[in-house]
């Protein structure tokens, strides 16, 4: 059996009807790690990331 690993996506839905979205990031969480600073961390970089390239 496989282990099993917790992680943590954002993903933005696709513009127009549809279903899809696009994952901006995603990370493999380690044990013990503080799912709120490593959230925050996460939306700071992807919004960050997104500010770079001309996309709000």
């Amino acid at each position: 059996m496989a282990p099993c690993y917790r992680s943590s996506m954002m993903a933005a839905p696709e513009t127009g009807r549809t279903s899809w979205s696009a994952v901006l990031d995603a990370i493999r969480l380690e044990p013990g790690a503080d799912v709120a600073v490593v959230t925050a961390i996460q939306i700071r970089e992807v919004v960050e990331r997104l500010a770079a390239v001309g996309q709000w």
